[in-house]
């Protein structure tokens, strides 16, 4: 018990190699189908509640969310296993906090960020996870899948319930955040040598390898931001097609 417990607290470092799992192997796709059924679960549940309701739900939400993060960061202090690179300046741990703010504000602006950008990070980072050097028993495996789930499983409850509908006038928001992003990020992983945002280096086993051995090192950054244009104009584009198509639909009823 003692040292299954000590496994669980391990560091991706001191795991010998091939103690993690495959992607997309069972273990992998085992968590891929939950956390769509749980969202799908989960969305038709919230798009059921009054709007009271949902309101106290994005309060719990913006309670969980920072849970979630400092959790993670206190688990890293206390195993001497944190650093710069766990700073809160990834996308995804950025959109635990904006999450927070948006489930607070209701501030639109937040939400479209969350909703175009965030949701869609999230979902790369699931299909391609960088934490895949940890077996299932260990809570930054556990961390990873769940904290990423519920960036996604959220930004659809709201998106659904019509809380947050983007349309193509939006569009500059996720642009301005990236570009913002893009550009104050260089320099602060160039100082703290880190690699948020992956701008230095793609993650391992994602599209960002693709785009570099097109792009090469020089025009990575261009073609990586480019890319991260393509993905949320097209999660756009289906955004505004589903929420024409439920319009319609409630129209005609």
């Amino acid at each position: 018990m003692v040292q299954n417990m000590k496994d669980f607290f391990m560091f991706e470092t001191e795991f010998p190699a091939g103690s993690g799992f495959v992607l997309f192997g069972p273990c992998h796709l085992m968590w891929l189908f939950c956390i769509a059924v749980f969202t799908g679960i989960s969305a038709y549940l919230y798009k059921k509640q009054g709007e009271e309701e949902r309101r106290e739900i994005n309060h719990v939400m913006g309670i969980v969310f920072p849970v979630i993060s400092i959790y993670r960061d206190m688990v890293l202090m206390l195993t001497g296993h944190f650093d710069r690179g766990f700073l809160p300046f990834h996308l995804c741990s950025m959109a635990l906090w904006i999450a927070t703010l948006y489930a607070w504000t209701e501030w639109r602006f937040v939400g479209v960020i969350y909703v175009l950008l965030c949701v869609p990070g999230a979902v790369g980072a699931l299909l391609f996870p960088n934490w895949d050097a940890y077996p299932f028993f260990n809570y930054m495996h556990i961390h990873g899948f769940i904290s990423h789930g519920l960036i996604v499983a959220f930004g659809i409850w709201l998106v659904l319930s019509d809380r947050v509908v983007s349309k193509w006038k939006d569009f500059w928001m996720p642009v301005v955040f990236g570009i913002a992003g893009f550009i104050l990020l260089r320099p602060i992983n160039s100082i703290l040598g880190t690699n948020f945002w992956f701008l230095n280096r793609p993650s391992h086993g994602s599209p960002t390898v693709w785009i570099f051995e097109i792009t090469g090192e020089k025009w990575y950054a261009l073609g990586y931001f480019l890319f991260c244009m393509v993905v949320v104009a097209v999660w756009q584009g289906i955004l505004v097609v589903l929420d024409r198509l439920f319009n319609k639909r409630r129209v005609v009823r």
